[in-house]
């Protein structure tokens, strides 16, 4: 027994062993991940560049939100540029006892629209309102207004002495009553090649007759339901468009679209007073038109939006509305050779920014679920007119 207290109270007597845990200071940043994250903070060249290229994204897949305005390009081009947007609204319809009609929009704010029915038959035309500029051939008949601008060259070259499209889209909304709406609608996009005609060509009165060399494939072909057969074609009922706005991104094809042109059309580089950059014949005549700067036209790396519709009311001229923005990016001309004028500004272009940056954005902007997007006006037309439904509804089950 007392030996057994005896352990015990030794046992007790022993001294606790306390185990020292060594633990590490905190691992300190390096400089550079400190600069880093300082510049993020105040919002330094990192967090620009950042900024930069989520804008340039966002302006690929949705134009027409406010937040993307004065978007610009992150490529290797380090200096402020200036930026500008083109807002506009178009009203397309039918004409003549037609229940069709072709409208073609172009990446181009000097060759922006084409109102194919008009150019394919000469007699009826889709396009009844818009502010864009047209080309007024003086030709008989809806052809002489089937070429239209969204601002003038003039225009352009009072604010840019060269410029790039950072982006650009369409939106199409439906204006006919909810109740009787009819109809389908194709939209398809076609890749934009160098067959463009140059800007002294597109204003020339023949250069009408070349129109078809706008694309690989005729615009009379664009002019009817083979839109379908084109493997980027879909096709909408006028009833989708019930339920909001259908906003279409362009598409892009290659980096080259964001080289910048300058705002010339001719200039006397040559004897004849021409660049001889272009040069393309009448095909109903065979005689060679005048050339000249391409740039102003240019639409390679870009793709051009299509839009046919059949099966709608004959005689109405206002079926949709389709609303084009085009952002625009470029360096200032001068008005004035004095040195007191007015120069605009932007905010400085990304120090890091790369062309394989921009290819990037374009890879991850190019998927199919950011070409067509629909803006939801509020309620759907079945919640918008439910009391209605219900009692149509009752009053049939009625009479049954």
């Amino acid at each position: 027994m007392n030996k057994n207290k005896q352990q015990n109270k030794q046992k007790q007597k022993q001294p606790t062993v306390k185990i020292a845990v060594e633990t590490k200071p905190p691992k300190k940043a390096s400089v550079a991940e400190d600069k880093k994250r300082q510049a993020k903070i105040v919002g330094g060249p990192q967090a620009r560049s950042d900024a930069m290229v989520q804008n340039f994204y966002r302006s690929l897949t949705d134009p027409f939100n406010p937040s993307v305005l004065g978007a610009q390009v992150p490529d290797p081009f380090p200096f402020p540029t200036i930026t500008y947007h083109i807002h506009q609204t178009n009203v397309i319809g039918t004409s003549n006892g037609s229940f069709t009609g072709s409208v073609i929009f172009l990446p181009n704010p000097v060759l922006s629209m084409i109102d194919n029915t008009a150019f394919v038959t000469n007699t009826v035309q889709a396009v009844f309102s818009t502010p864009m500029n047209s080309y007024n051939f003086p030709i008989v008949g809806t052809r002489a207004n089937a070429f239209f601008a969204s601002c003038s060259v003039s225009d352009l070259q009072a604010k840019f002495s060269t410029y790039r499209v950072v982006s650009w889209g369409i939106k199409i909304s439906n204006l006919q009553p909810e109740l009787t709406a009819t109809g389908r609608i194709m939209i398809a996009q076609l890749p934009c090649g160098d067959t463009i005609p140059s800007y002294p060509e597109l204003a020339a009165t023949t250069a009408l007759a070349g129109g078809n060399g706008i694309f690989g494939i005729g615009l009379d072909k664009l002019n009817s339901s083979l839109v379908l057969e084109l493997p980027t074609a879909v096709e909408l009922t006028v009833g989708d468009f019930l339920r909001g706005d259908l906003s279409v991104s362009g598409m892009y094809t290659n980096s080259n679209f964001w080289t910048f042109k300058t705002t010339l059309n001719t200039n006397s580089q040559t004897v004849s007073g021409f660049s001889g950059d272009s040069t393309s014949f009448n095909t109903a005549t065979g005689v060679a038109l005048y050339s000249g700067y391409k740039d102003l036209t240019r639409c390679v790396g870009g793709s051009g939006i299509v839009l046919y519709f059949e099966g709608m009311p004959t005689n109405v001229s206002n079926l949709f509305q389709v609303e084009t923005i085009y952002h625009i990016e470029g360096t200032p001309n001068f008005s004035s050779t004095t040195n007191n004028t007015l120069v605009p500004t932007s905010q400085n272009k990304s120090l890091v920014g790369t062309v394989a940056v921009v290819e990037a954005v374009m890879g991850k902007a190019s998927k199919l679920t950011n070409c067509m997007k629909f803006i939801t006006r509020g309620a759907n037309f079945l919640q918008k007119h439910k009391d209605t439904i219900r009692s149509v509804g009752g009053l049939a089950l009625g009479l049954l």
